[in-house]
């Protein structure tokens, strides 16, 4: 029996490979299908065109805009699951895994379970990662998560700073301007903007070219776009080494005088921020976008992690060391959205699966 933890589109995708490979398989998720979906935040859409974005075996609804929103994609996520009539048993949380060099033991909230692989696609938005700053006892202000961020109305009429401008912060940072919120963000780093696709074909060649092009060069096309002057620079080193944020929305705003950009904020007084050029700004609300972890704290003990924090995989996506504990959806290429990514992901963990694990399903 092969278990994926996990009923997200990694987790779908791979049980469906699973399911047309004949292989003996059960999905175990603590919330619902799509859980994460259920809770990001009301504007968020997807950033990479509906044709490219769908999971391997069923496309999206022809009625779904190019680029669909939360609400339409957590459906559709739902009806993949539906139409492929996957065995998933939702409200099962693994609390712990062991491996005894043969067998894995699965502790849930469900009680005891055994698998001969099991795939962990739990994804990472479970796993907010959140700095401290000095002076936050007495910074008297709302501080939140992005991943707790739903709409604006909770912050009309406040002063607001973003923390971080990947795709999730820059897309929060326009929704708050954009009714009237006082809005701030803060760059930890640089960023590099890519225009929003509008052709399927065209972000095909556009990643092939990036994965293939010599890096000095397909950097240079990434650094075309430059804002710097707006105080957005590009990140130190290649582009090709971060994600971009898509869309041009941000630096629209910044330029439209909607939205303020600061440095790196250092530490937090009575409704007030610092930031390492001295500046300092009034505020009322800090909404930090800056980023998540893998969560895989059930198997984390059988796990090497590198320097970003991610797990340490072959090209299969198998542990290091143990071919029988398989990561899926926690590393993806910065040339390629992360849903197109998802069939040749889950394509290389179906062919690097054990072979005992084979013979034995």
């Amino acid at each position: 029996m092969i278990v994926v933890i996990g009923a997200g589109p990694a987790g779908l995708a791979m049980a469906h490979a699973l399911e047309q490979c004949g292989r003996e398989y059960q999905v175990f998720e603590r919330g619902r299908v799509g859980e994460a979906w259920h809770h990001h935040y009301d504007r968020l859409r997807l950033h990479t065109l509906k044709q490219g974005s769908a999971l391997p075996g069923y496309p999206m609804p022809a009625e779904y805009p190019r680029f669909p929103s939360r609400a339409q994609f957590l459906a559709y996520l739902q009806q993949y699951a539906h139409h492929h009539a996957l065995r998933i048993a939702e409200g099962v949380d693994l609390l712990q895994a062991d491996f005894d060099g043969g067998r894995w033991s699965l502790k849930t909230t469900k009680g005891i379970y055994e698998a001969t692989v099991l795939v962990m696609a739990t994804g990472i938005w479970s796993a907010p990662v959140r700095p401290i700053l000095s002076g936050e006892p007495i910074f008297g202000g709302h501080i939140l998560h992005s991943c707790e961020y739903r709409n604006p109305d909770l912050f009309r009429g406040r002063r607001v700073l973003i923390v971080g401008a990947g795709n999730s912060g820059s897309e929060i940072a326009v929704d708050l301007a954009e009714h009237g919120v006082e809005t701030a963000i803060a760059l930890r780093r640089g960023v590099a903007f890519v225009p929003r696709p509008y052709s399927a074909v065209a972000v095909r060649l556009a990643a092939w070219l990036l994965q293939r092009l010599p890096r000095s060069l397909a950097g240079r096309l990434l650094r075309r776009r430059n804002f710097h002057r707006l105080g957005l620079p590009l990140p130190a080193g290649s582009p090709l080494d971060h994600f971009p944020v898509v869309g041009y929305e941000l630096p629209e705003a910044v330029a439209a005088g909607l939205v303020c950009v600061y440095p790196a904020p250092t530490r937090l007084d009575q409704g007030r921020v610092y930031f390492c050029d001295g500046r300092s700004m009034l505020c009322d609300a800090i909404i930090y976008a800056t980023g998540y972890r893998p969560a895989l704290e059930p198997v984390a003990h059988a796990l090497a992690f590198d320097a970003a924090g991610r797990p340490m995989l072959d090209r299969y996506g198998r542990a290091q060391g143990n071919p029988y504990l398989i990561c899926i959806g926690y590393t993806y290429p910065t040339t390629e959205g992360w849903l197109q990514a998802i069939g040749s992901v889950v394509q290389a963990a179906i062919a690097g699966l054990p072979e005992g694990a084979k013979d034995s399903i």
